[in-house]
């Protein structure tokens, strides 16, 4: 029930946005915050990365609006790259897509890469990690090879672009091929304008974590849990997006479109 209140409110706050000539999720953040467990909550587990007791929430937040686009309910140790796909599925059920995703390097694997762009048209951005190295499965030579692995292929076509060879490929399951190439590309180009994109970065991903301390701080994220258990943890911090979603669409229904997410004077 949480989860369809939460995107029956995001479908009316995207109509609301449209009708004051704005647009959401042109470009989003993602990351996942520790929601920290009430003490000696026999539910919780110990994270060494956080260095706490609790679990995680996955979030996806608009960039311009600081608007949630969507969470996800995580173990504290569990990898939250596997919520980059569920979000962009609800939000194609209810008709809103999203451009750009910056996150870190937990989400670029070889499969959100390929999912995200040739499913969703959505392109990630983030900064390499040290190990990555040169893929050749992502070369043009190489990509061209896989393809013609299915010349028996009904949809196979012999003259085509790379990226409907790109596409085909990935709708076939060989998103190696296809994450490799797009993260070769953007190793490249992050590496050639290494200060812009450095810096790009580092103002998103601060962005990200400054809202999510202004949610824990304001809005009792996990500082407010009414009792111990997983259960009660996760049912209380969705019901805190929610909230401040209500206050979004409030104020657009008002005709307000700046400050959105703001709970200041609010009781």
């Amino acid at each position: 029930m949480l989860d369809e209140t939460f995107y029956d409110e995001l479908r009316e706050i995207n109509q609301q946005l449209k009708r004051l000539g704005e647009q959401l999720g042109k470009n989003a953040l993602e990351d996942a915050t520790i929601i920290t467990a009430k003490r000696d909550d026999p539910e919780a587990v110990y994270s060494g990365y956080y260095e706490d007791w609790g679990w995680k929430k996955d979030l996806l937040i608009d960039q311009k609006h600081k608007i949630f686009l969507g969470y996800y309910n995580l173990g504290i140790t569990e990898n939250e790259g596997q919520a980059l796909q569920l979000h962009l599925e609800k939000l194609q059920r209810i008709g809103i897509s999203v451009d750009c995703i910056t996150a870190d390097g937990k989400y670029p694997t070889y499969l959100n890469i390929a999912i995200a762009k040739h499913q969703f048209g959505t392109d990630l951005f983030y900064r390499p990690q040290k190990d990555w190295v040169h893929n050749i499965k992502g070369d043009i030579d190489e990509i061209n090879k896989q393809y013609q692995h299915y010349w028996k292929h009904d949809d196979f076509k012999v003259q085509t672009d790379i990226s409907c060879k790109l596409g085909f490929l990935c709708k076939r399951g060989d998103v190696e091929h296809v994450g490799a190439y797009y993260r070769n590309q953007h190793v490249r180009q992050y590496n050639r304008r290494l200060k812009h994109c450095v810096r790009r970065y580092r103002n998103e991903r601060n962005a990200n974590e400054g809202f999510n301390g202004y949610l824990k701080q304001h809005m009792g994220f996990e500082t407010s849990l009414p009792s111990k258990g997983e259960k009660q943890a996760f049912k209380h911090t969705t019901l805190c997006l929610i909230a401040v979603n209500a206050v979004v669409l409030t104020r657009l229904q008002n005709g307000i479109t700046k400050n959105l997410t703001s709970v200041a004077y609010l009781t």
